[in-house]
């Protein structure tokens, strides 16, 4: 699970660094860029350079630099809660399949733990269950 949850994060984290851009696209083909990449390349850079350049490209598009900063904290709450419900729908389906259990107890793993449950065969349980055993279950 550990593996899972790393693999998630790190994919997140190359997500949002892959929407950057470089001094190169900028110099080549700036209209290309999207917004998405040209706002967290703004935010991010520490390349006064650059910065010029993608603030005049979003200038050029009517878009206003200081929206940028609110596009980019979207765009990193919106990972951090695909993240969150990936590693619970990881843990959810752990567990399902490993009996975790919050009790201090294990699972009952066999067919008939209550009278009213049925057998592998389809048939109720009854007198055959743990529950209605002399000592029962527990």
């Amino acid at each position: 699970m550990d593996l899972t949850r790393g693999a998630t994060c790190a994919l997140m984290a190359f997500a949002l660094t892959a929407c950057t851009t470089t001094q190169a696209e900028m110099g080549t083909a700036p209209e290309k860029v999207s917004q998405a990449a040209l706002c967290r390349s703004y935010v991010q850079s520490q390349d006064d350079t650059l910065r010029y350049k993608i603030q005049f490209e979003l200038s050029r598009r009517g878009i206003m630099p200081a929206s940028c900063f609110q596009m980019v904290q979207n765009q990193n709450q919106a990972a951090a809660a695909l993240v969150a419900v990936a590693l619970v729908g990881g843990t959810v389906a752990y567990c399902a399949n490993h009996y975790c259990s919050g009790g201090g107890y294990t699972a009952y793993r066999g067919n008939c733990q209550y009278d009213w449950q049925t057998d592998a065969a389809g048939n109720r349980c009854g007198r055959r269950s743990a529950w209605s055993r002399p000592g029962g279950y527990y």
